[in-house]
């Protein structure tokens, strides 16, 4: 791999994650000013009707705006350089919601939360160290892990939406809808790895407006490889508008400071999992990784504390 397509391909991922923590922040933000929480069950018009209202707040919009954009880049980084440098990546970002959050949300930021973020943050440092292998994609050999991977990760979605229904009165609630966020943004990743893949395969040129439309309409050009960057495409769509929902009814009760770590950590994780199960990659350094892992579990259970703990203000809703 040449220089110079790392060199790219690293700039667009730190890109990405600068957009997409941005974009969160100005999100919550939005959701300060009082906006509703996402009615799910209320139908599509009482959704539609909620939803018109965000769009509405002109600080969600244009952090909405921004964390979609944020995709774009994201994507064509894994296609220069893999999403095994780009996922890890997407953890420095933290660096630009922890400022965010202090300057533009208010928000107080503790020791422990500084030190459970600097954790995070170090353990993406030992998992792309721990070598783990290129993604092998075999556009054609490789449904049946996706499919067993998919249903795993979609009972515990559904596991975990249960719970949090359950202690729906409870701060702890907020943190089961951020997991569902989360294991809704993997799977958006991993169809996005699966994009990246396939339009590296069908020689699709994401940079020009032609190549786009390839995707876009891939269904129809009859080809496995346009195909899945079809499929590939609107399954990152699918996945991330549904976790930007339950990202957003997860943001209202808590502060994004620790709810947004514990999310990007999920992000991290899952899509590595789903790279051993689907994408049949290895890990060449084992100590290294499981460190970073367990560093990953305190930083979060340290923030999960946080959050059970938080309490509701007149200020900004929550300290």
């Amino acid at each position: 791999m040449e220089i110079e397509t790392i060199f790219l391909g690293i700039s667009l991922a730190i890109l990405a994650t600068c957009m997409v923590n941005i974009g969160v922040a100005l999100q919550k933000k939005g959701l300060m000013d009082g906006l509703p929480e996402l009615d799910l069950q209320g139908g599509v018009s009482a959704f539609s009707s909620s939803f018109i209202k965000y769009f509405r707040n002109k600080s969600w919009t244009i952090g909405f705006i921004l964390g979609i954009a944020g995709w774009i880049p994201y994507v064509i980084a894994q296609g220069f350089v893999g999403i095994i440098i780009v996922q890890p990546l997407q953890n420095v970002g933290l660096i630009v919601m922890v400022i965010c959050a202090n300057r533009m949300l208010h928000e107080k930021i503790t020791l422990i939360e500084i030190a459970a973020i600097a954790l995070l943050i170090f353990s993406t440092v030992l998992i792309a160290l721990s070598e783990i292998s290129s993604a092998y994609i075999n556009l054609y050999s490789f449904i049946l892990p996706l499919l067993i991977f998919l249903l795993v990760i979609s009972l515990i979605v559904i596991i975990s939406i249960l719970i949090g229904k359950k202690l729906k009165e409870k701060n702890i609630a907020s943190l089961f809808k951020i997991i569902v966020a989360g294991l809704l943004f993997s799977l958006g990743g991993l169809f996005g790895n699966i994009l990246a893949q396939a339009y590296v395969d069908a020689s699709i040129n994401m940079l020009s407006p032609f190549g786009w439309a390839e995707v876009l309409f891939g269904v129809f050009w009859f080809e496995h490889s346009h195909l899945w960057a079809f499929l590939g495409f609107y399954g990152l769509i699918a996945f991330n508008f549904i976790g930007i929902i339950y990202q957003n009814n997860g943001m209202q009760k808590g502060k994004a400071v620790v709810l947004w770590p514990i999310q990007t950590s999920i992000n991290l994780i899952v899509p590595i999992i789903g790279g051993f199960i689907v994408f049949y990659q290895k890990i060449l350094n084992l100590p290294l990784f499981l460190i970073g892992i367990i560093l990953i579990f305190i930083a979060t259970l340290l923030l999960s504390r946080t959050q059970a703990r938080i309490k509701k203000t007149p200020d900004n809703g929550f300290k």
